[in-house]
């Protein structure tokens, strides 16, 4: 006998030994099977999309936090940009042109003195506009700077005409440096990318 009649033997044997109720009962096994395997592939399924869900949502707060510091970032650094420009400008409008061929340092500290109104009132003009994009040591600076000008615009009514003279020239030298190094920490400002 071939093989596959005796498959086919076995198999009605088989049949025939557990009757029409087990090939019933195989059937509802099957799908009793199928049902709870769908049925938990959709709850898995379920899970998995909420979870999907609840991270595109995170992401998508994550991605306007981000956002929203980089346009804060983008606003301050324009401010300090801008800061920088007219504190240049005011630099070069504080700072004494060269007005005769002869002219020295003293000379130069001389025309500084002369001006030390106009220079407070263009400092303290500019502190009240930029205050809140500089560092505290550049504001610090420029305060010292404002103070220097206004406490040294009087000496030449409070001394005597040599010692105001000498007085003055000293203060506007240090103004002078001071403003040096005020606009570098500037530059140095704007330069400096990795801010807090």
């Amino acid at each position: 006998m071939p093989t596959s009649e005796i498959v086919v033997n076995f198999g009605s044997s088989v049949v025939a030994l557990l009757g029409g109720g087990g090939v019933v009962l195989v059937g509802i096994c099957a799908f009793l099977s199928k049902f709870i395997a769908d049925r938990t592939v959709e709850s898995h399924k379920a899970t998995l999309n909420e979870e999907l869900e609840r991270l595109k949502n995170e992401l998508a707060k994550e991605s306007e936090f981000h956002k929203l510091k980089l346009r804060k970032a983008e606003i301050l650094f324009n401010r300090e940009l801008e800061a920088v420009a007219e504190f240049s400008t005011l630099y070069r409008q504080i700072m004494p042109r060269y007005s005769h061929p002869d002219m020295d340092w003293d000379d130069a500290c001389d025309n500084v003195a002369a001006r030390f109104s106009t220079i407070e009132e263009q400092l303290e003009n500019y502190l009240t506009k930029h205050a809140p994009v500089l560092t505290e040591a550049l504001r610090e600076k420029l305060r010292q700077c404002k103070t220097t000008a206004s406490h040294n615009k009087f000496t030449e009514y409070e001394m005597p005409e040599d010692q105001a003279t000498a007085t003055s020239k000293a203060a506007a030298g240090r103004l002078l440096e001071e403003l040096v190094h005020i606009e570098s920490g500037l530059f140095a400002l704007v330069r400096n990318e990795t801010r807090d």
